[in-house]
């Protein structure tokens, strides 16, 4: 086997590449790595040449940010759950990391924390007036952070909850009036007036339900929902994005593996009442049957924008 130093570890790569999952029905090829000495999965912290943000500036760790690496294949979700604790606690200091989740990679932050949120943008570098969105644990969530799904429908129609309860959890991003409950730097930051004046009409927030076992385990373990928005490189190796925004701040990434390029969300927009369908991504927009095949955008718009 050929070694490869990464960080401060030294690492094999076996020969043959194995199958690593990151949701149901979804399947990637990459190089097993395992720990030299114990034969073991390994969580690298790797410097990659440049040294990362320490946890107290949003970081990963005092010293550096985490690469962190799970083979789901070699030892399954329970065998690698552990290497999520130490992102948890880069979360909860305020880092803003990139994970995967069951359809592209995204950026993503405690939504508890407006440092954290505003920090993500700039990782991202966009405007404080581009949507973000949510990566929910359940409905739960969802109604705790918007006002809920529309209930008022034609005579025939069936309620829009009904078959968001279909959708989910999966590819979809559901653009919902956000409650009182939700942070106010999710909605844009208002910290002058220029950008209280870019954010002004913004009173809605998309939500989501990811099918990835990663993305809910790290949920589960934070007890809480993550705003999040979609790396625009997110087709790249792993260690790629990890290089590109480590300068930036990027406090830890998750490598499941390298996996094949998949569309976005689909966006369905409910804040009117009427669903509209924004972005035809991964979700089947048939299941919303009652919107015209017209209405449907093939690609990213600024209403789209910045959803997983």
């Amino acid at each position: 086997m050929a070694r490869a130093r990464v960080g401060t570890g030294t690492i094999t790569r076996a020969s043959r590449p194995v199958r690593a999952r990151c949701a149901r029905g979804r399947t990637t090829t990459r190089r097993r790595k395992v720990d030299a000495a114990a034969g073991k999965p390994r969580i690298a912290t790797v410097a990659r040449g440049r040294r990362g943000r320490g946890v107290e500036d949003g970081g990963g760790t005092p010293s550096r940010a985490m690469f962190v690496e799970m083979d789901l294949d070699l030892v399954g979700l329970e065998g690698e759950r552990w290497k999520l604790d130490a992102v948890a606690e880069a979360i909860r200091r305020g880092a803003v990391g990139a994970i995967p989740t069951d359809t592209k990679y995204a950026f993503v932050a405690d939504m508890s924390n407006a440092s954290a949120v505003q920090k993500l943008y700039d990782i991202k570098g966009c405007g404080y007036n581009k949507p973000l969105s949510i990566l929910c644990r359940g409905f739960a969530d969802i109604d705790a952070y918007t006002t809920g799904f529309p209930k008022n429908v034609k005579p025939g129609e069936t309620l829009p909850f009904k078959l968001a309860k279909k959708c989910l959890p999966g590819p979809y991003t559901f653009i919902l009036p956000a409650s009182k409950e939700l942070p106010k730097v999710c909605l844009g930051d208002n910290s002058t007036k220029e950008k209280a004046k870019q954010c002004k009409s913004r009173k809605t927030v998309g939500v989501r339900i990811p099918d990835c076992d990663v993305t809910r385990a790290l949920l589960d373990l934070l007890d809480a929902p993550l705003m999040c928005s979609t790396v625009p490189e997110c087709d790249d190796e792993p260690a790629v994005i990890y290089d590109e925004y480590l300068s930036r701040g990027l406090g830890f990434m998750i490598d499941t593996g390298e996996r094949r390029a998949s569309a976005a969300s689909t966006v369905v927009d409910l804040s009117s009442g009427e669903p509209r369908i924004l972005r035809r991504g991964a979700g089947d927009p048939n299941v919303w049957s009652s919107i015209d095949e017209e209405e449907l955008v093939e690609s990213d718009d600024d209403a789209a924008w910045g959803f997983a």
